[in-house]
């Protein structure tokens, strides 16, 4: 199967700062990923190199099997909402559904007028008078009709109540189910993440420290809780301890096994939130990649 995304050794610089480094993940198409990691560590750059709103600085970013970001190809099937809503905020709700239907020759202007008055969101009201989720959830919607194949969301749950983010999740897996759709978001709600992704891209100043299906990144992963010096001894030469905190606690610790974990009642299973925690405060730059 194509991926629906390719990053190799994708790197982007601005003057002197560099945002990414050598970031190389895949995303297969059909998944729902979710792009996890900390304020400033490259989320939005990432999103924006994938919907072609800037070029990596090294490294090449490909869309479904050879399709370059922003070409006109790409602007057909991908549909991008960024954190901040849309642009056109003099505009009413009906002008900014019309003007996305103008501009996108399949855009599906009956569902979204449904989505919009299941929403209660008036198409006269003026989008500049809509409040923060109330934006989101148009821009969500233009996405949404313009039946992308690629969807990407910038932080697309922060500004919704809980109700909200319930709904648009179990939305956004019907659309994965019944039409094979790509979504790649970034979010910092960890838990209600495990309720929807099957994929996981995890940036740490930088780098892609964990990318691959989150099943398989459980499955390889264990807590153990002892020490820092027990939980060395135990992990071996089968893996590496990933949380770190003082030494001598008594704490849960993550630790990553290259094979099979050991089948014992020393280790107990991981969640997402534990896995990803783990590795954001991981200190360790080294730590290697968990591949896709």
């Amino acid at each position: 199967m194509t991926d629906a995304i390719r990053l190799e050794a994708v790197s982007r610089r601005f003057r002197r700062r560099t945002v990414l480094r050598s970031v190389t993940a895949t995303i297969p198409t059909g998944s729902v990923t979710a792009l996890v990691g900390s304020n400033g560590a490259g989320k939005t750059t990432l999103l924006n190199l994938v919907a072609g709103l800037l070029a990596p600085s090294t490294g090449s970013v490909s869309l479904f099997g050879g399709v370059t970001p922003g070409s006109l190809e790409a602007l057909s099937r991908v549909a991008y909402v960024a954190q901040d809503g849309p642009v056109s905020t003099s505009r009413t709700v009906g002008d900014a559904v019309h003007i996305a239907r103008a501009f996108n020759v399949s855009f599906d202007f009956e569902t979204a007028l449904a989505r919009l008055r299941r929403l209660k969101i008036d198409l006269k009201q003026s989008v500049s008078k809509l409040s923060g989720g109330q934006r989101a959830q148009l821009a969500i919607t233009l996405a949404l009709a313009r039946t992308p194949e690629l969807l990407v969301l910038d932080e697309p749950l922060s500004s919704l109540d809980p109700i909200a983010r319930r709904d648009l999740l179990g939305e956004l897996m019907g659309y994965c189910a019944e039409s094979g759709m790509t979504i790649i978001f970034s979010s910092h709600v960890i838990a209600e993440l495990e309720k929807i992704a099957n994929h996981l891209v995890l940036v740490r100043d930088g780098e892609a420290v964990v990318a691959g299906d989150i099943g398989e990144l459980l499955s390889q992963h264990r807590i153990f809780t002892g020490t820092a010096a027990e939980a060395e001894i135990f992990a071996d030469a089968m893996g590496s301890v990933i949380s770190q905190g003082h030494s001598l606690a008594l704490a849960p610790r993550v630790i990553s096994f290259a094979g099979p974990p050991p089948s014992n009642g020393l280790f107990e299973p991981v969640t997402l939130e534990d896995l990803t925690y783990a590795y954001l405060e991981h200190s360790n730059s080294n730590s290697g990649v968990i591949p896709t």
